[in-house]
């Protein structure tokens, strides 16, 4: 498969699963042993342990929309760098919601195989939303 196929593939991940909320779309996106690495936790393996990752951001931010910022492909890696926005309507990492407009970017590399995402490794700026959501603070002046 060329690169802009793979990039192709990325994008309607984004689109029907991200943005739309169409879990099912993860049967047909996904390979059968698809890996999700994601930091702090144990890698996710299958399409429906997967659905647990959207579902609970959902929940959390359920306006959230996925923007992609850059896709870059290379044999069969495709990596995408992105925002996210959404507004804090549930209770996200232990902290009720707030109704704060938030926004987080991330980096996300996709290993594809068979035209389907085989394995996902995902860096979200966990940091910028927790401060956003009041979960942390920084001292005013963190570099002073």
């Amino acid at each position: 498969m060329g690169s802009e196929e793979n990039k192709a593939i990325v994008r309607r991940f984004v689109q029907e699963i991200a943005n739309d909320g169409d879990l099912a779309a993860a049967d047909d996106l996904f390979a059968s042993g698809f890996i999700l690495h994601f930091p702090g936790l144990t890698d996710m393996e299958g399409s429906d342990v997967f659905k647990d990752v959207p579902t609970a951001i959902r929940t959390a931010f359920p306006d959230l929309v996925e923007t992609i910022e850059d896709l870059v492909a290379d044999g069969d890696r495709v990596v995408e760098r992105f925002i996210l926005r959404g507004t804090h309507l549930g209770e996200f990492m232990g902290v009720a919601p707030t109704g704060r407009s938030v926004s987080w970017t991330g980096i996300a590399m996709y290993r594809l195989e068979d035209k389907r995402i085989a394995e996902c490794w995902v860096e979200p700026d966990l940091l910028g939303l927790a401060l956003q959501i009041g979960a942390v603070s920084v001292p005013r002046r963190p570099f002073a």
